[in-house]
């Protein structure tokens, strides 16, 4: 299944409410890919909103495991203005509350204010995405959702390596096909918390909540997308990371936000 438009149609109306299966294949530990959960309900939210409007900011709690199988869907909207969609959304497997979003959809406004340009970034310089080696997919060691994204490691310390710093830079892509909002989010979502570079063996960790946004929708996934990844604090299990994702061309596309909890 793939993180674009399509998944949109995955969601059918029943009288029961909106049903979803959740596919295999997007583990990450005891749950899906919190990144596919996301595109799930932004996807369920683009059911519900006029063809003018984009997904602008999302922010999730993923409550509880999301499981492949059968899954159920509910949405809110809360308030539609003439440019801001305002909406709530909920997944639920087995009676209980999976994951709960709060989503912005807009559309632009006409002002005769100045457009702030969007950041431009290039620090990963050397070497080029081309002269490095994709991450590899290991079973039973990486998660089973990296199957779907190429990723090279550019700057910084990898996960359980002791280091100083819990900051990395590196480039990222869809191995097939993939689009939209979805697609974005499923980026913004790929690479693992940078607190993990400090630490010396393999925890567990687990996000609480994540708040993305989406500054722009590509309409090309085919290139190298850059990623840049910090925690900016960390304390007592908690930490916060920050990351901007950056389109082939150095063009901000994206911003996230994490909560995640750290078991060790």
């Amino acid at each position: 299944m793939k993180l674009d438009a399509h998944l949109r149609e995955q969601w059918h109306q029943t009288p029961e409410g909106w049903r979803f299966v959740v596919p295999e294949g997007w583990m990450q530990g005891r749950s899906i890919f919190g990144g596919f959960t996301a595109a799930a309900l932004a996807a369920l939210g683009y059911r519900h909103i006029d063809a003018d409007r984009v997904l602008r900011t999302m922010n999730i709690q993923l409550t509880h495991p999301t499981v492949p199988g059968e899954a159920q869907g509910q949405i809110t909207i809360l308030r539609e203005g003439k440019n801001t969609t305002f909406a709530q959304a909920q997944l639920f497997q087995n009676g209980q509350i999976t994951a709960t979003a709060s989503l912005i959809f807009t559309k632009p406004r006409e002002t005769s204010k100045p457009v702030l340009p969007s950041l431009r970034w290039s620090p990963i310089t050397e070497p080029p995405p081309e002269q490095l080696d994709d991450l590899p997919y290991l079973p039973e060691i990486f998660p089973e959702f990296t199957q779907h994204f190429a990723m090279r490691w550019a700057q910084g310390s990898p996960p359980f390596s002791s280091a100083q710093e819990a900051s990395f830079s590196g480039y990222c892509r869809f191995r097939k096909p993939a689009g939209d909002a979805e697609a974005l989010l499923g980026l913004l979502d790929a690479w693992p918390c940078p607190s993990f570079s400090i630490v010396d063996r393999p925890i567990m960790a687990s996000t609480v909540t994540w708040t993305a946004h989406l500054l722009a929708i590509p309409t090309d996934f085919d290139g190298w997308f850059a990623f840049t990844y910090e925690t900016v604090a960390g304390e007592g299990g908690f930490h916060t990371a920050v990351g901007r994702l950056h389109d082939p061309q150095g063009n901000l596309v994206g911003w996230t936000e994490q909560l995640v909890i750290l078991f060790d």
